[in-house]
């Protein structure tokens, strides 16, 4: 987990001292989530966002964050928390089209029609990428980064709403790992929530195809657990890497060596992401696929690739294995703990998908619910996170959950 590696100060050092100066050092000793900071800056449309940095441990990497947006003047008596995907946490829902402002985001979008929009940052943001690997940081502590420590930290934050907005209805949701927590949460506090909407994720499935292809993955991951390896920090820096490629020489021969070399660096980027490439998190189904796209003219069916690569960009340096185990050990049927209590839900629920992702698949997920009203909007083109990167999303997205929040 150390290996030999010489990392100039610059490149590690500074940043690590930047990511532990956030106030963190005061409050290592912390037993309980304690609220250590709350910065607060203004945002157009007379919109205020908080951000709370909340210390949960002893180690310095165990933080999270939670944002609030909300507008002054009446609110609607609403709230919504948005919980994050694997790659990117509330930044993702806060980034707004290419060349437009902050209303064109989707937490944007809620918070200026009035909504108080909260969100959940995890412990992965702002790692310094080779730290880990080199010993710079202790990253032992992602031993115990498991599905089960996001719902337990999504409880600090749903106090944390009650103490702000007391009374106050929330409606969870979100995208990939934002869906596949917003079924573990439900399960674990249905009572909680008013309703949910689930963006292309799941965690429960009797099929057999999506069952034995998950159980090689949660096999191998155990194992890799077993033998200490917590993390991987791989996989993001590799489609950061293809994908500022391509957006700095798109048409330039491909010089990334996990793709061939007559392919151009354009052509890489559409394949890392229109390509089926199995493993736990780049195809958790049979078929599964990032975005729908065509290697050979480098192009995407559906997704803005502007809006992709800045999103790429801010994606987090790790993952952690233990994470990914409960999910791939879910999918498999091994692991039952985070779905034998949705029946318990019977608030209202919206869901997204992707016919080329988690699609159809998620109808059985839902079938686990206690609710009878249940809306699923399914895109059969779509792969994972089309949906995120087109043009079209306020038709596709935001304006669905509008309508949906609307009428409960």
């Amino acid at each position: 987990m150390k290996p030999n590696v010489a990392l100039s100060y610059s490149a590690v050092l500074r940043p690590v001292v930047a990511f532990l100066g956030l106030g963190l050092l005061a409050a290592v000793a912390a037993a309980e989530p304690t609220v250590i900071a709350t910065t607060t800056s203004d945002l157009p449309g007379n919109v205020t966002r908080t951000e709370v940095l909340v210390q949960d441990g002893a180690s310095p990497l165990d933080r999270f964050k939670i944002s609030r947006l909300a507008k002054d003047g009446p609110h609607l008596g609403d709230a919504i928390l948005l919980l994050p995907s694997l790659g990117v946490d509330m930044v993702s829902y806060e980034q707004p089209a290419p060349r437009r402002g902050f209303g064109s985001s989707i937490a944007g979008f809620f918070a200026l029609r009035g909504y108080d929009v909260y969100g959940y940052s995890s412990r992965l943001e702002g790692i310094p990428a080779g730290t880990c690997e080199a010993g710079v940081l202790d990253c032992s502590v992602m031993a115990g980064w498991n599905l089960q420590r996001v719902v337990d930290d999504v409880a600090f934050v749903r106090a944390f709403i009650e103490e702000q907005n007391p009374g106050v209805r929330v409606f969870v949701g979100g995208l990939s790992l934002g869906a596949i927590s917003t079924f573990a949460v439900l399960d674990a506090d249905p009572s909680s929530y008013a309703g949910a909407f689930v963006w292309e994720g799941m965690l429960a499935t009797p099929d057999p195809a999506v069952q034995a292809l998950n159980q090689g993955y949660c096999a191998g991951l155990e194992a890799q657990l077993a033998a200490g390896i917590l993390f991987d920090g791989v996989g993001a820096n590799v489609l950061r890497k293809v994908t500022k490629l391509a957006d700095a020489s798109p048409a330039s021969p491909n010089t990334h060596p996990l793709f061939p070399p007559v392919f151009t660096h354009q052509q890489a980027m559409v394949a890392a992401l229109s390509l089926e490439a199995p493993g736990p998190v780049s195809m958790p189904l049979p078929g599964y696929i990032a975005l729908a796209g065509d290697v050979t003219q480098g192009t995407f069916d559906f997704a803005d690739q502007e809006r992709l690569i800045e999103n790429v960009s801010r994606f987090n340096d790790y993952t952690p294995n233990a994470l990914v185990r409960d999910v791939s050990c879910s999918l498999a049927g091994v692991e039952t703990s985070y779905v034998d209590n949705l029946g318990s839900f019977t608030g209202p629920v919206l869901a997204i998908g992707g016919g080329r992702g988690f699609g159809a698949s998620m109808q059985d997920n839902l079938d686990l619910l206690g609710s009878t009203d249940v809306e699923f909007l399914l895109e059969p083109d779509f792969g994972h996170v089309d949906h995120l990167f087109s043009p079209q999303r306020r038709r596709l997205v935001e304006r669905p959950i509008l309508r949906w929040l609307r009428s409960h």
